[in-house]
C-alpha cells in the first residue's frame, strides 16, 4: 500500500503531500497533508518494537490517564483511531497518525517547563499499570549494555574503566528498595512541543523505572555545551520537582544527580556499541559519527562528575523549596 494512502485506513483522505522527517532515530515519520491539515503519520520499526500492539496498548492508557487528570498546561497526542484501536496494520507494517503540533517555543530554551512536563506525567501516571510486555527488552539497563561493549576489541581502557566505575556506582545507589514509577523512558527536550499546551510526543518507551531516568536524561539533552552556568539545570530541577508535587521519597531526590551520570554514560556506551557494529540502533549514523558523539558524551560525564557537588546542591535546594510552596 502507498504511503500517501496510510490516512485513509483512519478515515482520511490520501496524503496530497507527503514530507518524510528524519529528525527521529527508531521509527519512519512523515508530515502529510490530507484534506488540507497537517498530520504526523508514523511506521513502528518492529526491529526495535517487537510488539508494537503493546507499545499502542500502553499509550492508550497514557491517553486515558491525561483526559482523566484534566490537565490545562500539559498534554500527550491524540491519536486518530481506527475502528477500536490507535494505529492500523498495513503490508505487515504498523501506522499510527495525529494531528501536528505546531511549536511556538524551542523546549530546550525553556528548561522549566520541560522539567515540569515530564515531572507532571510521572505525577499523572502514578498509581498506574502499563502492558505487561515491555516496550524494548533491558532498555535503560545499563550493565547489559556495557557487558555488550565489554565484549567488542578496540575500545580504550580508560574509558571502559570509568564506564565500569560509574556500572558500580550505579548498582550501589539504584539497589532493590528503590521504587520504580511509569517514566517517560526517552526524557528529552525534543520531546517536549511547547505549542497552546506542553504536548509530551515520543511515548513508545514509557516503562517502569527510575524517577532519575527521566530527570537525568532531561539535563543530559538540554546541559550538551558549556557548564560554567548551571542555571539550566536549576530551572529543570526547579520545574521538575514542582510537576512531581512531592510524591519521590527522600531516597529518590537523592539518586536523582546520578540519573544525570547513568544516562549520559549509558548514551556513550550504546554510541560505542553501534560504533564496533555493523547493525546499528542509531538509524543512519556512520561509524565516525558514533564515536564522535561518544566522545561528546564521555567528555559530558566527566563535566557532570566534577561537578557532582553543585549538581547535588541543586537537586536539594529546588526539591526543598517545591515542598515548601
Amino acid at each position: 500500500m502507498e504511503i500517501r494512502n496510510i490516512p485513509i485506513l483512519f478515515g482520511l483522505s490520501e496524503a496530497s503531500e507527503l514530507t518524510e522527517l528524519n529528525a527521529g532515530h527508531i521509527n519512519s515519520t512523515y508530515l502529510a497533508v490530507c484534506g488540507g491539515e497537517k498530520f504526523i503519520l508514523q511506521c513502528l520499526n518492529m526491529a526495535v518494537f517487537h510488539v508494537p500492539e503493546a507499545v499502542m496498548d500502553n499509550i492508550s492508557r497514557i491517553e486515558a490517564a491525561f483526559d482523566e487528570a484534566g490537565c490545562s498546561d500539559i498534554a500527550v497526542p491524540h491519536f486518530i483511531a481506527e475502528g477500536d484501536k490507535i494505529y492500523a496494520v498495513a503490508d505487515e507494517k504498523v501506522w499510527r497518525i495525529y494531528k501536528y503540533i505546531t511549536a511556538t517555543e524551542d523546549a530546550a530554551a525553556e528548561p522549566a517547563a520541560a522539567g515540569r512536563a515530564f515531572g507532571r506525567f510521572i505525577r499523572i501516571m502514578d498509581g498506574r499499570k502499563l502492558n505487561d510486555i515491555p516496550a524494548i527488552e533491558g532498555f535503560h539497563d545499563y550493565d547489559r549494555y556495557f557487558a555488550v561493549l565489554a565484549s567488542k576489541n578496540g575500545i580504550d581502557k580508560s574509558v571502559m574503566n570509568t564506564l565500569d566505575k560509574l556500572r558500580d556506582t550505579l548498582g550501589q545507589v539504584f539497589d532493590s528498595s528503590m521504587k520504580k514509577r511509569i517514566i517517560h523512558g526517552d526524557a528529552k527536550a525534543d520531546n517536549i512541543i511547547i505549542s497552546e499546551k506542553m504536548t509530551i510526543i515520543d511515548l513508545d518507551t514509557a516503562m517502569y523505572g527510575y524517577a532519575a531516568i527521566d530527570y537525568g536524561d532531561l539535563v543530559r539533552s538540554v546541559c550538551r555545551h558549556s557548564m560554567t552556568d548551571l542555571n539550566e539545570v536549576r530551572e529543570i530541577t526547579a520545574g521538575f520537582a514542582q510537576g512531581l508535587d512531592g510524591i519521590l521519597s527522600d531516597d529518590e531526590v537523592n539518586s536523582l544527580y546520578y540519573g544525570i551520570l547513568w544516562l549520559t554514560g549509558e548514551l556513550a556506551v550504546r554510541y560505542l556499541i553501534d560504533y564496533k557494529s555493523e547493525n546499528k540502533y542509531f538509524r543512519g549514523k556512520t561509524s565516525a559519527q558514533c564515536f564522535a558523539r561518544a566522545e561528546e558524551l564521555l567528555y559530558q560525564l566527566k563535566q557532570f562528575t566534577d561537578l557532582g557537588e553543585e549538581l547535588r546542591e541543586i537537586v536539594h535546594s529546588q526539591f526543598d523549596d517545591a515542598h515548601c510552596l
